[in-house]
């Protein structure tokens, strides 16, 4: 089933357990129905059931901490925050996505809970009654470490080298966007890779009778398996803590995180929708239920940042979200490895996210994309572009703390990112394109370059966790012919250190033309996340031009995203 689930209780008792009796067995591969209203199939649209009480669906994630804390728990406590905004709410946990779809439609409660990749693969079928069709109400975190793509060989470097390679993940997940994102963005398709199906995105919780049902353990047990996408956990597990799998325990041998979200961290937004005709009949009492989520992730982040100073609330707060989330106050822990696989956006996230048009990664531009995709691969019919509340956020200014801008730097300074770079060099390439030159080029004006400019911010925006290396190149061809007219050392050390320099140079003045474009756009950019590099004729695509096509091709300025997430000591993203 579709679940964006977190059971990190049951992967950390699993961990301590021999891994030759847990994993071994025949992995099942599905085909996912197409599209998804197949697996919906009938269901009669009712009213929803209105009493004092309205219910409310809850996932196993970190965002959804917030509306318990705001709620006191399972059911509404008196004083918490959804009680003073005179709420009367009982929480339930369904991370079986069909089974929500189905409440909702049947009216056992007007909210749906997931991530926007998830209420958009259920747009369709929603919106077949005018009563049901979904309007997104509120974001509440981004994905930033929580999921991940993790592959088997060391051959496979970059995001493009998976052409032709066999990739496991769960249907219906949140990591069939993600998939397509890292896909596109690499200039590859689905039909270019081998991609194969399991029902579950973990392991589950009840007796599979021998049969493998999730990435994690097809990619154990099956050796033709070349990548998994998987929760942060599994991609842990697999990859002995994060580093590269030695074979021991349930790792993977050769195993290692390629990409995750604490990398591409604007990819998987999780979100509320709530019923057309409920928002319409009741849009007083999910304004309030907004504000209070809104309050309560507040809350959430405060006690987060205080843990060491004053842990005991800290600690009643996980208490009470794991007895909701998990079933025993005991799991709390897991509860703090939910919390850190996201970041809440809170109060200017969701007018950055909804109202800003210049924000590349917004509710409109990802929406679009994601319906796209499901149109393109066929989990849909056709475009069903999603709506939002369109909320009057002035209204919530008064009641909320954190109603600043959005804050864009990812790393403390600039040189803290180059240092990260001449540290990793080459080794972190998730995505590279180039552009090419003419013979004295100084001015690199967006007439020309605006398609480029575009794909460069677009990928800095998306992948706010790594790191924009725009790199300067220059042509060999002077420096050969001072070789070949037998030039003095010093003269030919000389031209090349021009060419270096030079090339640099051309790296700024592409660097200062992409922010320039971006400012005109009014696109927000962190600057600290772009640096520069030029090498010279250091790296030239034909070290001995003997065409004029050959000659200008070596005239060209690189643009590389450079995954840097490994790189502990020296980065530290800012929330």
């Amino acid at each position: 089933m579709m679940k964006r689930f977190r059971c990190l209780a049951l992967v950390a008792i699993l961990a301590m357990l021999p891994a030759a009796t847990l994993f071994a067995g025949t992995v099942r591969y599905v085909t996912p129905e197409r599209p998804f209203s197949k697996l919906i199939g009938k269901v009669t649209v009712k009213p929803v059931e209105r009493g004092k009480t309205l219910r409310v669906p809850l996932i196993t994630w970190g965002g959804d901490v917030a509306t318990i804390y705001a709620n006191g728990g399972h059911k509404t406590a008196p004083q918490s925050i959804m009680a003073r905004q005179g709420l009367s709410l009982e929480l339930f946990l369904q991370d079986d996505f069909v089974s929500q779809v189905k409440d909702y439609l049947e009216g056992r409660t007007p909210f749906l809970r997931g991530t926007l990749g998830m209420i958009n693969i259920a747009a369709e079928v929603l919106s077949q009654d005018p009563r049901t069709r979904p309007v997104v109400i509120l974001q509440e975190t981004w994905s930033t470490g929580g999921d991940a793509l993790v592959v088997r060989s060391p051959d496979i470097r970059r995001v493009k080298d998976l052409e032709g390679k066999t990739i496991v993940l769960q249907q219906y997940s949140p990591h069939l966007d993600y998939l397509d994102v890292l896909l596109r963005d690499a200039g590859l398709t689905w039909r270019d890779v081998n991609v194969k199906f399991v029902e579950e995105i973990t392991l589950p919780p009840y007796d599979t009778k021998g049969s493998i049902l999730d990435p994690a353990n097809a990619m154990r047990n099956d050796p033709s398996v070349d990548a998994v996408m998987v929760i942060s956990p599994d991609a842990l597990a697999l990859t002995s803590g994060g580093k590269v799998g030695t074979g021991a325990e349930d790792s993977v041998k050769g195993a290692r995180i390629l990409v995750s979200t604490k990398t591409a961290n604007r990819v998987i937004a999780d979100v509320y929708a709530v019923r057309k005709d409920f928002l319409d009949a009741h849009r007083a009492t999910v304004e309030k239920f907004v504000l209070g989520y809104l309050q309560g992730s507040e809350g959430v982040t405060k006690l987060v940042e205080e843990a060491r100073s004053n842990p005991a609330p800290y600690r009643e707060m996980t208490k009470l979200a794991a007895q909701v989330i998990f079933g025993s106050p005991q799991l709390k822990g897991e509860i703090a490895g939910l919390l850190s696989d996201c970041t809440f956006v809170g109060f200017p996230g969701n007018v950055d996210f909804f109202l800003n048009p210049h924000n590349l990664q917004n509710f409109e531009n990802l929406n679009r994309r994601i319906q796209t995709f499901l149109v393109r691969e066929g989990y849909a019919k056709r475009q069903v572009l999603l709506t939002h509340a369109n909320w009057d956020y002035d209204r919530f200014k008064p009641h909320l703390e954190n109603v600043a801008g959005v804050e864009l730097s990812r790393f403390k300074s600039q040189k803290q990112a180059q240092r990260i770079v001449e540290k990793v060099g080459d080794s972190t390439v998730l995505f590279a394109f180039s552009i090419q030159f003419e013979p004295n080029q100084k001015v690199f004006d967006e007439t020309r370059y605006k398609a480029d400019f575009d794909r460069a911010l677009d990928l800095a925006s998306r992948y706010g966790g790594a790191i924009l290396e725009i790199v300067g190149h220059s042509d060999p061809m002077r420096v050969l012919k001072l070789k070949k007219e037998k030039a003095s050392p010093a003269i030919i050390k000389r031209t090349e250190r021009a060419a270096a320099n030079l090339s640099l140079l051309r790296a700024n003045e592409v660097k200062n033309a992409i922010l320039a474009y971006s400012k005109k756009q009014g696109i927000k950019i962190d600057h600290t996340q772009i640096v520069t590099n030029g090498k010279g004729i250091a790296d030239p695509l034909y070290p001995k031009p003997r065409t004029r096509e050959e000659w200008l091709a070596n005239m060209r300025v690189d643009f590389r995203l450079l995954n840097v997430e490994a790189e502990l000591s020296e980065f530290e993203a800012l929330e």
